[in-house]
């Protein structure tokens, strides 16, 4: 039963009544917001209940059974009161709602409750509205208990039951390992990282804009013999000369604080793939990268390929936490290529990107350790200093007594190539395991950008592209250079345990259990 003042509930009782609807919405930090649907501010129990008509809901309809009683609300966003930035951090998630009537007329006669709950998943739309499902007190009622037979797994990858290392814990100093303890060593803070702002570097505009052809002839095509694109849907190829070259400079005014360069407070991580296209592996090509200063004197080279024969495949050129010169004002990538026979200089270049980190507050350790994990096959205590560890995949780094073997990481990190929308953009990932759908069913969470501190499924990923569709659109919008960590994603199923994860020891699921299709069976079942 409801409580209802009688002197309400003789005004519910009447010909008309003044009634309006007011929310009372409470936040886990314990924030307070009061909303009416009355055309005027309501004053109740000393609260300022806000007029907003800007705020809808499905109709509330209560059972009587144990039944779980939902219901949608949907709004748009007020500076004021509930704003994009709140929503988009989660300040809202599993926030207490509280829905009552009250008489416009009288606040005094008390009230009527209609529903108490609390918010399920927001979602966001492009035209600043969102989305939220009002829980109702019985939706604690319907979870499971216990577990149930399943021929897939039951763990989810990574968790307590699964234990594959997807993201083990940071080593400590003067700590104590045992034999089978992963652990991983500390790298550079990845929301430091500010992304290198490259025109076109994918070429996917289907020209070079943002480059300069300095010599020969070069253009931008979808295709060349067996060779595609590497990211996006163009890659730049030398045209029917002896040679060429074309340059991109980045002007870093804006990009990067001219004290911290000058301190030597940033290093660089900056690369591209190259190839040879039109069924051509003779012809060579160099890459270069340059920094120059405020008026285009070199100062440092911190790479450069050299004339090297390529291959028909894609190859990753880059090097990683690279010093950045005082003085530093400007960036220039150059690729040049040379033909070696033929009629044609094939030489290929695609998906330019890099990132500079701010070392004055990240760890700056090398950037090799973003794809290695460590087990212990030693027990012992770290040393008090951190030893530079080997990054070679088997081999073994001996930290204070305790003696680690380094291994391929489960969780990878990744670097935005090309954006096609919010939620499709094609990455580097350096993931020598991977094949198609390698991470399709993983998480990817973003670590610098507007959308950082997010994580969110991996729908589909396609290894020859470095193409990734995730299931919806980020809040904000994906740029190039943004950094995120990726994990693959695992099916369940018992084979996928076996062939991608060695962990068959820790499947939870049974895969041999007859299902219900035994039901239907019978001796001479065909």
């Amino acid at each position: 039963m409801k409580s209802v003042s009688a002197a309400l509930a003789a005004h519910l009782a009447g010909p008309v009544t003044t009634l309006a609807t007011c929310w009372r919405i409470t936040r886990r930090d314990g924030r307070e917001f009061f909303f009416t649907d009355h055309d005027r501010d309501l004053v109740f129990e000393g609260d300022v209940y806000k007029a907003s008509s800007g705020y809808s809901r499905t109709a509330i309809a209560n059972d009587s059974s144990l039944g779980v009683d939902n219901l949608d609300v949907e709004g748009v966003f007020d500076s004021e009161a509930i704003t994009e930035e709140e929503l988009r951090a989660g300040l809202f998630d599993q926030a207490e709602v509280r829905i009552f009537l009250v008489n416009w007329a009288d606040p005094s006669m008390g009230s009527v409750r209609m529903r108490r709950g609390w918010f399920g998943e927001v979602v966001l739309t492009e035209q600043g509205v969102f989305r939220t499902e009002l829980r109702g007190m019985t939706q604690a009622l319907s979870q499971r208990i216990g577990e149930l037979y399943s021929p897939e797994c039951r763990a989810d990858l990574g968790d307590h039951r699964c234990k594959v290392p997807i993201h083990p814990p940071e080593i400590q100093r003067s700590a104590a390992y045992a034999v089978g303890d992963v652990v991983r060593v500390r790298t550079s803070s990845a929301l430091t990282t500010i992304g290198i702002p490259f025109v076109n570097p994918g070429f996917d505009a289907g020209d070079l804009s943002g480059w300069t052809l300095v010599s020969g002839s070069a253009s931008a095509k979808t295709s060349s013999g067996a060779l595609g694109p590497k990211t996006g849907t163009h890659f730049l190829e030398g045209g029917n000369v002896a040679s060429f070259e074309v340059r991109q400079t980045v002007d870093l005014a804006g990009v990067l604080d001219p004290a911290t360069t000058d301190g030597g407070g940033y290093r660089l991580t900056v690369g591209a793939w190259r190839a040879n296209g039109g069924g051509n592996t003779v012809d060579q090509g160099r890459l270069r990268v340059e920094l120059l200063d405020d008026v285009g004197a070199m100062l440092a080279t911190p790479l450069d390929t050299g004339n090297e024969a390529m291959t028909g495949v894609w190859t990753l050129r880059q090097i990683a936490d690279a010093l950045v010169p005082a003085g530093a004002r400007q960036l220039r990538v150059v690729f040049s290529g040379t033909r070696v026979s033929g009629t044609a200089c094939n030489a290929a270049l695609d998906g330019v990107s890099g990132y500079f980190t701010d070392t004055t507050t990240g760890v700056g350790t090398a950037a090799a350790y973003e794809n290695r994990i460590y087990r212990c096959v030693a027990a012992g205590t770290t040393a008090a200093v951190q030893p530079a560890y080997d990054t070679g995949v088997g081999q073994q780094t001996t930290d204070g007594s305790a003696v680690f073997e380094a291994m391929e990481a489960w969780s990878r990190a990744g670097l935005v190539a090309d954006v096609v929308d919010r939620a499709v953009f094609t990455a580097s990932i350096d993931e020598p395991r991977a094949v198609d759908g390698w991470f399709a069913g993983g998480v990817l969470t973003w670590e610098s950008g507007a959308n950082a501190g997010r994580s969110i499924e991996v729908k589909a990923w396609t290894q020859a592209s470095g193409r990734i569709e995730l299931f919806l659109p980020m809040g904000y919008a994906i740029r190039v250079g943004n950094l995120f960590r990726i994990h693959p994603g695992c099916d369940k199923r018992l084979d996928t345990c076996i062939a991608r994860f060695a962990n068959v020891l820790n499947f939870r699921g049974e895969p041999y259990v007859p299902g219900q299709d035994a039901m239907m069976s019978y001796p001479d079942a065909r």
